[in-house]
C-alpha cells in the first residue's frame, strides 16, 4: 500500500511539530524561569592579581526583558556597597561602585529569587558571583639604551612587565583611575606627537589620536574615564616655522569628538588637571601667569593668578584646589601655597605669606579621603633638595615623611584609599639613576620600588 504526502499534508505536519515544540519550550521555560549572567573579568574570584577593578563596571544580562524596579529590588552586594545603576536596555543592567571597592576584600554579587516581569516571569533560584578586588600596579617610564617604554609592577616583588613595545618611545603618560588603560604620547614620523593607548595587560598599544605634525602632549584622563584632556601645539605652515603656543583640547572617547576647550586663541594652556568628579578642568596659562578653570556643568570659568607653573591638587569632593605662586614680601620673593574654595569663590594663603626666606613650595598631592596634603619644599635656602611634608590644611601641622640626606623628592601620588604614596626620588650627588619610592603610615623612611620615572598607580 502506498501513501502519498501532498504538499498540504506536509505543511500541516510541520505546523503541528512547530506548535508542539513551541508548547514544550514554553513549558520548560515556565519550569526553569528566567536566566541571568554576569560579565566579570576571567578569574575575578580566584586571585588578587586577576580580580576586579576597584571601580569595576559589571553587567547583568537577563534572558528576556525585565522590569528595572523589580530587578533592582532583588539585587544586592555583600558586604553592602553603594552603587550607581544604569540600564543599557531592557535586558541589561550595568552598575559600578560609587566609591572604590576596598582592597583585600571579598565581595559577593547576589540576585535573589523573585518576580522580574509584569506578567510574572520569575528567577526561581538565587544566583551569586564571588568577586575579589585585585592588587594595584605601579606603571612607570623606564629609559635605557635609547629606549623609553612603559613598565608595570606590583608591590609583591614580582618581576615587572613591559606594556609598550621597544619600537615605541614614550614621552609622557597618564593612567586611568579604574586601572584598565594608559594613555601615552610618542613622536611620529612627521615630527609631531600622537596620543596612544595601551591596556593594563600591555602588548596592544595603538594610536588613539593621530596628531600629524601637531604636538599633543601632557594627557590627563578624566576620573570617569570618558575624556582625555591634553595640550596641543599646532605646527607652523612649513617645517621651518615654529609651533604655535599650547592650548587645551579634550577628546571624548565614546563619541570621538575632539575640540579645543577655549575658542579664544589668546587663552593658552598646559598641564590639564581634572577634578575628582570629572566636571572641572584646570590648566596653566604661562603667558598670562594664571590658572584657568572651567566647570563643564555650567560653563563657569575661574581664574587664579599663579606664576610657578606648578602642579594643582584637588580636594576629594572637587570643591577646593591648592596651587602655588610667587609673591614679594619684606624678605624678598617667596613661594606661597594657595587654597581656592570654589563654592565660596574665595582664595586664601595657607603658607608662605610671612616666610623669612623662600621655601620653594612645589609638589602637591591631596589625599582622596582625608584632609591630608603632601607638600614638597626646601628645608633651607642653601639646600636644593626638596623634602615631603604630610600636613593637615586646617591646622597646618604635620610630619616630614621623606628627607633622606642627599635625595630630593617630587611627583607624589596617593592611591585610591589615601593609604599609600608613590613618588619620584633623585640622588643629587654622585652616580645615580632615578628611583620610584613608596611610603605608608608607619614607614620610618621610603621604600625603593624600582628604577624609573613618573610613577602612576594602576589600580
Amino acid at each position: 500500500m502506498k501513501i502519498r504526502l501532498t504538499l498540504d499534508t506536509a505543511a500541516i505536519g510541520v505546523l503541528i511539530f512547530l506548535t508542539a515544540a513551541l508548547g514544550l519550550a514554553v513549558l520548560l521555560g515556565a519550569q526553569t524561569g528566567l536566566r541571568v549572567s554576569a560579565t566579570l573579568p576571567e578569574g575575578a574570584a580566584l586571585s588578587a592579581s586577576k580580580g576586579i577593578s576597584p571601580f569595576q563596571k559589571i553587567k547583568l544580562t537577563f534572558s528576556e526583558s525585565v522590569d528595572p524596579q523589580m530587578a533592582e529590588s532583588l539585587f544586592s552586594i555583600q558586604p553592602a556597597v553603594d552603587v550607581q545603576i544604569e540600564w543599557l536596555d531592557s535586558r541589561t543592567m550595568q552598575f559600578a561602585p560609587s566609591r572604590p571597592f576596598e582592597l583585600d576584600a571579598d565581595y559577593k554579587l547576589i540576585l535573589r529569587p523573585g518576580i522580574l516581569t509584569e506578567d510574572g516571569g520569575m528567577l526561581k533560584k538565587e544566583q551569586s558571583w564571588p568577586m575579589r578586588v585585585r592588587d594595584p600596579l605601579v606603571v612607570y617610564l623606564l629609559t635605557a639604551e635609547n629606549q623609553s617604554g612603559l613598565w608595570a609592577m606590583d608591590l609583591n616583588q614580582n618581576p615587572a612587565q613591559r606594556l609598550t613595545p621597544e619600537t615605541i618611545k614614550v614621552i609622557s603618560f597618564d593612567a586611568s583611575i579604574d586601572g584598565e588603560f594608559v594613555i601615552f604620547t610618542s613622536l611620529n614620523e612627521q615630527g609631531g606627537i600622537d596620543l596612544w593607548r595601551v591596556s593594563r595587560a600591555g602588548g596592544d598599544a595603538s594610536i588613539l589620536l593621530d596628531c600629524g605634525r601637531d604636538r599633543c602632549t601632557a594627557p590627563a584622563i578624566s576620573p570617569n574615564g570618558a575624556r582625555i584632556a591634553y595640550s596641543r601645539e599646532v605646527a607652523g605652515p612649513s617645517p621651518d616655522l615654529p609651533f604655535g603656543s599650547p592650548r587645551i583640547w579634550v577628546l571624548d572617547l565614546q563619541s570621538g569628538q575632539n575640540s579645543v576647550v577655549y575658542e579664544d586663541q589668546q587663552i593658552l594652556g598646559y598641564g590639564p588637571s581634572w577634578s575628582p568628579d570629572s566636571q572641572k578642568l584646570a590648566s596653566f596659562d604661562g603667558l598670562a601667569d594664571q590658572i584657568r578653570l572651567l566647570d563643564f556643568t555650567d560653563n563657569q570659568q575661574y581664574i587664579f593668578p599663579s606664576n610657578t607653573g606648578g602642579p594643582i591638587t584637588w580636594s576629594g569632593d572637587s570643591t577646593k584646589l591648592i596651587f602655588t605662586d610667587i609673591q614679594q614680601n619684606e624678605n624678598g620673593l617667596v613661594t606661597r601655597v594657595r587654597l581656592a574654595d570654589l563654592p565660596l569663590n574665595d582664595t586664601t594663603t595657607l603658607l608662605g605669606e610671612n616666610d623669612d626666606h623662600d621655601y620653594a613650595y612645589y609638589s602637591l598631592a591631596w589625599s582622596p579621603v582625608e584632609e591630608s596634603i603632601i607638600l614638597g619644599f626646601r628645608l633651607s635656602e642653601d639646600q636644593p633638595a626638596q623634602v615631603f611634608w604630610l600636613f593637615d590644611p586646617g591646622i597646618l601641622d604635620g610630619i616630614i615623611i621623606a628627607d633622606q640626606d642627599g635625595y630630593t623628592y617630587n611627583s607624589p601620588r596617593w592611591d585610591l584609599y589615601g593609604k599609600a604614596l608613590i613618588f619620584q626620588q633623585f640622588k643629587l650627588k654622585g652616580k645615580f639613576k632615578p628611583e620610584i619610592g613608596l611610603w605608608q603610615s608607619g614607614f620610618s623612611e621610603p621604600l625603593i620600588l624600582a628604577e624609573g620615572l613618573m610613577p602612576h598607580w594602576l589600580p
